[in-house]
């Protein structure tokens, strides 16, 4: 079953007449796999994963989520079950992997809400299924 769906997308910069950069794609990601996007340098990895996590609207089709067009749910809805950690050069100094992790609790945290332990054992088992929780600390360049 898929939770993210991109239906005949198409995907461009600028308003006007700009290069389009995806065209007619569809595809769905499967609901609890890792999904590998592969291609040559310029190709529309980067553009198509902006236009799936809403940081650049369609110029035709659609990009669902559970089933419902992406753009129409709340963004805090959506960032509870879709997070995009962009490519850096470089990470900012003394940001650890656990860090970074822990950056997408933040839509589960209300106004008022602290940091809990139950948290911190989210951000564990996240990194335990992505094999990452013995990453080199403090601080991780990513290059």
């Amino acid at each position: 079953m898929s939770r993210l769906e991109v239906n005949d997308i198409t995907l461009s910069y600028g308003t006007r007449g700009g290069p389009t950069v995806v065209e007619g794609l569809t595809t769905d990601i499967a609901d609890g796999k890792i999904t590998a996007i592969v291609g040559a340098n310029a190709c529309g990895k980067s553009t198509l994963l902006r236009g799936m996590a809403r940081l650049l609207r369609p110029q035709a089709g659609a990009v669902l989520l559970d089933g419902q067009i992406i753009s129409s749910r709340p963004t805090r809805e959506v960032a509870k079950v879709l997070g995009l950690l962009p490519q850096s050069l470089i990470t900012p100094e003394g940001v650890t992997v656990a860090d970074l992790v822990g950056r997408g609790r933040q839509p589960h945290q209300g106004i008022l809400r602290r940091w809990t332990t139950n948290d911190d054992q989210i951000v564990a088992d996240a990194m335990t299924q992505t094999d990452t929780l013995d990453l080199p600390r403090p601080s991780v360049a990513i290059r």
